[in-house]
Order: C-alpha cells, then structure tokens, then sequence
C-alpha cells in the first residue's frame, strides 16, 4: 500500500538535516536523508527540482528485495537497502532506481529517479513508531483551521523513454498489472503524439462510506506516458529533464471548493496555483438552435423561439459582447439574476419580455450543456456553474464521476521550461441520477460500494489534458506577442489555439464513445460476460480508429501550420 497519512512530516533527530553543521565527511545517520541523494537527482534532472523518489509501505522488503535481485539487479541502489530502529519500531528501507535508461534488463539504470520501500515493524500492542513512516520523522498532528484542506494520494505519472520496460519491471518484481491503456494515436495534440498505461496492483478494498473511499491508499496507480513524436510536452520534458515524475495526483473531499479556494488566495495575495487554460467549448456554446428547440427535448432546454427571434436574442448578446469567440455566454451576464442579460435584450428583442424565464434558462444551461449531457441531474446548477468557473474536467464512467484538474509548471526554473505540475481529483463514486421514483439519488450516498478508482482516469480528460498542455503554450506566447506588438506571430499562436481547441469539440462525441465502450467492457467482465465484453471491447477499438483518424487530420493540419507561410513571422 501506498504510504499516506494526514500528517505533516518534518526532519527529526534533532534538527532538519539542512539546518544541521555538520563535520567533513560527517554521514547522516539515516541513509535516505543522505545529501549524494540530492546530488544524484539534480545531477541526472539538469540540475532542476522535481519528485526525486517514490515511497511505498510494504508487508515485506526481503520478498521485494529477491525480485529485484533476481530480476532487475541493475536497478538496486548500492548502499539501498538499510535496517533501523527508531520510536520503539524496526524499519526496512530499501531504494531501487525506478528506470532503465531504455530497453529494461539490456540497458543500464537511470539514477535520477528512486522508489522507496519501507517495511515497518511495531511491537506486540500494534501501536509502536505511531503514524511516523520513515525512521528519522517526527509525525505532526495534521489541524485543518479553514487554510489548509486534507489531500490524500491518488496516483503517480511518469515520462519514460520505454513505457514497456517500466511495466514490464513492475509486473515481475511488485506483480502490478495495466489497468488502462490508451493507445497509440489516441492522444494527440496536433503533431504531438504519446502513449500512455495506468498499471498498479488489484486491491480487495470496497466501502459504503465515501470518507473512507477519500483516504484509502491501498491501490496504487501509476500511469505511464512515453512520447511518440519529436514535439509535445512528453518529448520535451524527456528532453530537458529526462526521465521522472510529470506530475503527482492527489484527492480531495470537494474539488470545486477547494480550487475555489485556490483562486481567491491568489487573487487576494498574488501567489498560489494557477491552472491550466481550459477551453470554455469543453463545457458548452450557446446556439441559435438551442434557443429555438422546445424546452422538452432532448436537452431538456429550450425557449421555443422563432428563428428569427433566436437570431435576434444571439446577434444582441454578441453586440453586448456577453459572448466570447467561440459562442459561449459569458459567466458574468448571467450573475445578478442576469441583470447584463435584461440590459442587452429588453430594449432590442421584441421576444424577451414574454420570453425572458425561458431564455435566461436556456443561456444560463448553455454554460455547462456538454457535462450535463454527460451528468445530467446528477449535478445541481450551482455545482454545474462552479465547475465551469473554476475550469475543473469531468469525465464519467457508468455511475461513477470524476473531477480533475491541473495546475501550471511547478518548480519552473524560468518561462516556458519543462517542469511537474500538480494534479487535483475528486471521484464520485456509485452515484445515480436521480428519477421521478428517487429523486434523492444524487444527493452523494453511494447506491452500491465504492471501488479503487471509481471513476477511471478520465479518456476524455487525458486528452484535455493533453491538448490543455499545448493551448497553455501557445496562450502564453501568444500574449507575449500582443506585449511586444507583433501581430503576425500573435495571429500564427492565435491560431494554433483555435486548431487545439476544434480538435476538442470533435473528438468530445469519440471519446464518449470510448468511455462508454470502457465502462460497458469492464460490467462485462465483473459479470464474467466474456461475449458482452468482447462486444464492447470490439466498439472501443472502432472508437479508437476514428479518433486514431481526427488525430492524424489534425496532426497534418498543425504541421501545414508551423511548416507554412505563416511561421516566417517566427523566425524575424
């Protein structure tokens, strides 16, 4: 199981090793806090900061000791394995370099990464070294005053020369095995391009209570990307960096609050996270067609409009610039009980006055339409508006939803370098839409017990994510053209934000597709449905093809793009 707990951990015995003076040649009395550790890490990363080991409890260091030994010899840390005593406990700590610098076993070790494991073994009342997991740590007691919110780990990604050799690796010394595949083509930015595997162990654990499904770490995940092309955020980490950890995922108990809270600290201090640019088309664009449909349709969303009157009511709210580029209304005109709304259409629409209920519904519904045909009621407008204010991605298997959401570079050394990010998650688990027959079967208790990982990893959001990456890039350079008043180099940005995001709008229907195909295939298998599960896995791999194919348009499309007339203005 994965170490976690609700503590904050600080050096112990006596002092943080840092503060210590220390004689030459003087050797830390635990070898993990050694400083040739951190020597080794910068030395292997270009001298960067970053996620320098991975640590894991373990019933049995000896047991994971022979597999490595057996198996992968190059990868044991000379020096690694080491045994203690401290606070009444006996500790096993054993360090192994997580990679091979290319193809395992023919290849040599890649030092800049290590996993940790900690065997720990308490006395016979249970309770001996307390929640301390590394000998050398004093436990604090974790108090969450309203300034701090509890995260627990959730899983851990890494950019890898051979995606194949690292699963390979944990399958023969920890018995892990892929849970997720996404496959060649499948994510892709423009001309970039990675594979990616979510593999980890299979844990028994299930829960009817979500606060102990929050805190639970006795799955692990940990997804693993390799790059395909010469571009892209994977090579380019793996360029600059090598190989490491991209990013850490942990889990919160709300995500809306919590990022909510994120960003008013930094609007109020100007420091904190940022997060990454998601497009509003994720969540939705308002329509001529959607003011027209009755409010009984498919969308449950309608004003009945003539279309003339619904011309009228979107040419207005765009000549009020209550629209941005793409269509989607802005957040602001809908606040204060759509007051911005009232004053754009009372005195140009003739419509409005007898309509206005139903067209303040319509706008109000057409900020968050596309996770509401993913959710449907399982959400409220309130949480619904929350999401899309604070950029957060939803996907959704079976009854199962997931939150997500990224922040920028941290540990960035300048703009525009290569460094980890942070991930922050919230997993829905077991959670129907409500009916007429129970129509309190959204209000968060689970109608069946919780899973590891309810809620997958999100194929559409990984592709977000993806693509997210990019438009950030581009967004970024695009405003230090517009600083610099170079409109060509502005507008060739500009576009490549607009080419990211329209690959997003067409993939979105593939990758529902995919998800559903996903979910449906692993019922089957739960079921030992060998038929059904062939049949879903044959529609996921037909879905896979065509997004395989918008890829590749796309991919051609951004090449014509940088290769084009247009990226002269790049080079002046």
């Amino acid at each position: 199981a994965a170490a976690a707990s609700a503590v904050e951990e600080k050096s112990g015995a006596p002092e943080p090793s840092a503060k210590r003076a220390k004689a030459e040649g003087a050797t830390d009395p635990f070898d993990h806090f050694d400083l040739r550790h951190h020597e080794r890490f910068t030395a292997y990363h270009n001298g960067a900061q970053g996620v320098a080991v991975l640590g894991f409890t373990v019933p049995s260091v000896d047991e994971v000791l022979a597999n490595y030994t057996a198996l992968h010899p190059k990868l044991l840390v000379p020096g690694g394995h080491n045994k203690y005593t401290a606070e009444g406990a006996d500790f096993q700590v054993l360090d192994v370099y997580a990679y091979y610098t290319d193809e395992k076993c023919v290849s040599d070790a890649d030092p800049g990464t290590v996993i940790r494991f900690v065997q720990k073994d308490v006395g016979a009342d249970g309770v001996a070294g307390g929640l301390m997991p590394l000998p050398g740590l004093e436990p604090v007691g974790a108090e969450f005053d309203g300034t701090a919110t509890p995260a627990y780990p959730d899983h851990w990604v890494s950019n890898v020369k051979s995606r194949q050799g690292f699963l390979d690796t944990l399958n023969e010394t920890l018995g892990f095995s892929p849970k997720v595949d996404f496959n060649a083509g499948v994510v892709a930015a423009g001309e970039a391009q990675i594979e990616s595997t979510v593999t980890g162990n299979s844990s028994s654990f299930t829960t009817m209570d979500p606060e102990k499904a929050l805190r639970d770490t006795s799955q692990v995940y940990l997804p693993i990307n390799n790059a395909l092309s010469p571009v892209g955020h994977v090579h380019w980490y793996l360029e600059e960096l090598g190989q490491g950890i991209q990013h850490v995922a942990s889990r919160v108990a709300s995500l809306p609050a919590f990022v909510q809270r994120a960003n008013d600290y930094r609007t109020i201090t100007g420091e904190g996270f940022t997060f990454l640019n998601i497009p509003r088309t994720y969540y939705g664009v308002l329509t001529e067609a959607m003011l027209s449909e009755s409010p009984d349709g498919d969308n449950k969303c309608g004003a009945a409009l003539s279309p003339e009157d619904a011309s009228a009511v979107f040419q207005a709210l765009a000549d009020a610039e209550l629209l941005d580029d793409a269509g989607a209304v802005l957040l602001s005109a809908i606040e204060n009980d759509c007051a911005a709304v009232d004053a754009a259409l009372s005195a140009t629409v003739a419509a409005y006055a007898a309509n206005r209920d139903a067209i303040v519904a319509v706008l109000t519904k057409s900020t968050y339409i596309n996770l509401w045909k993913l959710l449907r009621e399982r959400l409220d407008e309130v949480s619904y508006i929350a999401v899309v204010r604070n950029k957060i991605l939803i996907d959704v298997q079976g009854e199962d939803v997931l939150m997500q959401i990224f922040t920028s570079t941290v540990l960035q050394r300048k703009p525009g370098t290569e460094a980890p990010f942070l991930e922050f998650i919230q997993r829905l688990c077991a959670i129907d839409e409500p009916s007429e027959a129970d129509p309190a079967a959204a209000d968060g208790t689970p109608a069946r017990s919780i899973r590891p990982g309810c809620g997958g990893f999100g194929i559409r959001n990984f592709l977000t994510l993806f693509l997210s990456i990019e438009v950030s890039k581009a967004m970024l350079e695009k405003a230090k053209a517009d600083k610099a008043g170079k409109a060509d180099v502005s507008s060739f940005y500009a576009k490549q934000v607009d080419m990211f995001t329209d690959q997003l709008v067409e993939a979105n229907p593939i990758l529902t597709a995919i998800s559903d195909a996903m979910t449906g295939e692993g019922d089957a298998n739960i079921a030992n449905d060998a038929a059904l599960a062939a049949s879903w896995a044959a529609k996921k791999e037909e879905a896979n093809g065509q997004l395989q194919t918008l890829s590749e348009k796309y991919n051609a499309m951004m090449k014509a793009h940088r290769q084009g007339p247009a990226a002269a203005c790049l080079s002046v």
